[in-house]
């Protein structure tokens, strides 16, 4: 065997011998193979190269007018297309794909089903928004004795469907994450997938993966078992109605789900307890505020709300962490490395530089030598208290790096700050996110066969593959978060253009030299009042701005309320320009 293809003992090897070198952001450099086929028995040697970055390289041009969605979508002149272009966003599926999506079923056929276990008499449920299309996990609970519980996660088998080797994987992989627009969603998959065949819809036989956790009465997981399964959901339902069944509100939507009370009281009680575990651990909880659209008939955008935090939400969030952590620890546990979310610390010179901008802020950071989840959300919740909140929070997140996904393995172990957790992955949303499709075929080529899989596993051309999968979606994500606020600063602006030469009720929202962003209460979205148009002179001192007019002295701080008019909507930077009144 050529010492490139000589197995390695550990990550932390790996990583000497590729050196600290990180491939580049959107397009990873280095060279590497892919297993073509999880579910035979063909070997690595025998397999041709292909690389990531060529698979995506080779994609055919996906930039035209989308045929789903607002008709704005459907004219590339349009700004919100031209935005989705600047950022490279492919919003169609290209021929290839659309012929294979062609030969898929409308349900899983019979075939599909064999072999897996059937849970279709169990009351499994999905809990989603309101508007959401894709179902991609459902939940079930059972009582055990001595107060314990067996949690059931259930997701959607999209591996089965999306094989490597076609056109649509590729497609998959080039896109690496479906982008959520304010009013538009550009989806990994053909809406045939997402919205239809891999959505765990209501009534419907569907293919999933399950994986079923057994937690003892303090919620602490003693065990877990995974399975590919076909289920059938018993009811899609919404975050609103659920919580309004749990707040004991008699609707026509609650008694419709009422036959799901017991389950959900049990999921209730369970969910409180990994909150207070997750607490102890020193996990970051959080309640961040965001926006949602809203639109009349004619796709145009009439107001600007905060999205609505239901305690549904967090039932939801609680169950797929707890399933994304039982699948990383499992490939933990047999030694083997996979993708997963990795959420760094940040250094210590940059604590220190945001520590001391909070200090000026009267906002006290701990001064020890590591700083926990828990000291973030202290913080967060102090800044609660005071009038310019948000800006502070805004502040405080400085002293959090953005997740990442990365190759680890059982002795290099991935650890991510905010959840206080190791070896966390992404497993729960395959989709709509590439590396949970990883996870999904290496998570069942090692329950197919398991030797063969952890010797593929410990190459280096497998190793390079998944790192350079890992750098794309990474960017990926990165871009589309990128993406999705610059449609939604569209969307204000366009809300607001009819208003131009207003006076508007506002407040200041954050001071900085450049200028004051200003919170405008009325629409409940931000505008910004360069410096340069008030005064000339700058200082700031904690949350104050003060700025020299001629002889005056004009001083403005956070939270507290400013006379402004909109004096123009700036389209190329897509903010909403102010002036004193």
């Amino acid at each position: 065997m050529s010492e490139e293809k000589k197995k390695f003992t550990s990550f932390k090897d790996l990583a000497k011998q590729r050196g600290a070198a990180q491939p580049e952001p959107v397009e990873p450099q280095p060279k590497f193979k892919f297993i073509s086929d999880f579910g035979t028995d063909r070997k690595i040697d025998d397999i041709a190269e292909a690389q990531a970055r060529e698979r995506i390289s080779r994609r055919p041009q996906a930039f035209e007018p989308m045929a789903h969605g607002p008709k704005v979508y459907g004219d590339v002149e349009s700004e919100e297309m031209q935005i989705l272009g600047s950022f490279r966003v492919r919003t169609v599926f290209p021929d290839d794909v659309r012929r294979e999506v062609e030969h898929l079923p409308q349900d899983p056929t019979e075939d599909d089903k064999c072999g897996r276990l059937d849970l279709r008499s169990q009351c499994i449920f999905t809990i989603d928004g309101d508007d959401a299309k894709d179902y991609d996990d459902a939940i079930s609970i059972q009582v055990l004795e001595h107060g314990a519980y067996e949690v059931g996660v259930h997701i959607a088998d999209v591996a089965h469907y999306v094989r490597p080797e076609t056109a649509l994987d590729a497609e998959a992989l080039a896109r690496a994450t479906s982008i959520y627009l304010p009013d538009q969603v550009v989806p990994m998959l053909p809406e045939e997938l997402s919205n239809h065949l891999c959505s765990l819809v209501e009534g419907r036989d569907r293919l999933a993966y399950s994986v079923f956790m057994v937690f003892d009465a303090a919620g602490k997981r003693t065990s877990s078992r995974i399975a590919k399964s076909v289920i059938r959901s018993v009811k899609r339902n919404t975050y609103r109605v659920v919580q309004e069944l749990l707040d004991g509100k008699d609707t026509d939507e609650t008694r419709a789900i009422a036959h799901l009370r017991e389950p959900l009281e049990h999921f209730r009680k369970w969910t409180v307890r990994q909150q207070q575990l997750r607490d102890a651990k020193g996990s970051m909880r959080m309640q961040s505020r965001e926006r949602k659209f809203q639109f009349d008939a004619q796709g145009e955008v009439t107001a600007v709300v905060d999205y609505p935090r239901y305690f549904s939400m967090a039932l939801i969030e609680e169950t797929a962490l707890a399933a994304n952590q039982a699948v990383g620890d499992l490939f933990r546990e047999r030694g083997l490395p996979t993708i997963y979310r990795v959420h760094k610390e940040k250094s210590p010179e940059e604590i220190e530089a945001v520590a001391k901008q909070l200090e000026e802020h009267g906002l006290r950071v701990p001064t020890k030598e590591r700083l926990t989840g828990r000291d973030i959300g202290r913080l967060i919740r102090s800044a609660r208290k005071k009038p310019n909140a948000e800006a502070l929070i805004q502040r405080i997140m400085g002293l959090i790096e953005r997740a990442v996904y990365e190759v680890h393995d059982h002795e290099d172990v991935a650890g991510h700050f905010g959840l206080a957790r190791k070896a966390y992955l992404h497993f729960t949303s395959p989709i709509r996110r590439y590396p949970d499709l990883m996870v999904h075929r290496w998570l069942w080529a090692l329950e197919n066969r398991p030797e063969e899989t952890a010797r593929e596993l410990k190459t280096l051309e497998l190793l390079d593959d998944l790192n350079a999968i890992a750098s794309h979606s990474s960017a990926q994500a990165e871009v589309a978060e990128m993406c999705s606020y610059a449609v939604g600063d569209l969307k204000v602006c366009q809300l607001l253009h009819p208003h131009i030469g207003e006076k508007l009720k506002a407040r200041v929202h954050r001071v900085s030299p450049p200028g004051i962003e200003v919170f405008l209460a009325d629409f409940n979205v931000t505008g910004f009042l360069p410096s340069r148009a008030i005064g000339e002179k700058v200082e700031i001192k904690g949350p104050t701005i003060n700025i020299k007019r001629g002889r005056a002295l004009l001083s403005f701080t956070e939270g507290y309320p400013i006379a402004v008019r909109l004096k123009d909507v700036d389209f190329l930077r897509l903010q909403l320009m102010l002036e004193l009144v």
